[in-house]
């Protein structure tokens, strides 16, 4: 199996920066670019930005609340530390709640910031928490929990 430079840089990056970093380097970027890049204004929601922000932040309590629950890690630096396979509460509707609650906060920004450049970096945030966080602790769950994860898998989408 031959692997390239390019390879291994791509996995030096897998599960080391956590989520919340992402979120806020994202979230700084956009700021950056509705300063330095106005372009694109759109309506003023703040509202719209509220609610979705709330909504953002109830799918990331929900989730850490499943995992309290089940007695587990929160700790994404470390899926393999995971001691119990939660698919209830809000686990149902999405396999990564806490991603998507940092990905509606980060909707919730762009809204307030009311240009359409700054929308590139939720598309950032997905992009780079699909690749270097999920795609690998995904790996790390099929791995230690077998059928019963990918069975999940088949019936809970990724994202929402």
């Amino acid at each position: 199996m031959k692997i390239s430079i390019g390879d291994l840089q791509m996995k030096n990056l897998e599960l080391k920066i956590p989520p919340a970093a992402v979120w806020f380097i994202c979230a700084l970027i956009m700021w950056g670019i509705a300063r330095l890049l106005p372009l694109g204004a759109l309506p003023h929601l703040p509202i719209v930005a509220i609610v979705m922000a709330l909504i953002g932040v109830g799918a990331g309590i929900a989730g850490v609340w499943s995992f309290y629950k089940a007695r587990t890690t929160i700790n994404p630096l470390e899926p393999s530390q995971a001691t119990h396979f939660v698919s209830e509460g809000i686990y149902k509707l999405s396999r990564n709640p806490m991603y998507v609650g940092l990905a509606c906060c980060l909707v919730s920004w762009a809204i307030w910031l009311s240009y359409f450049v700054p929308w590139l970096g939720v598309v950032l945030f997905i992009a780079y928490m699909t690749r270097f966080q999920i795609i690998p602790e995904e790996r790390v769950l099929r791995q230690k929990f077998g059928d019963e994860y990918q069975n999940y898998c088949l019936k809970v989408r990724r994202w929402l």
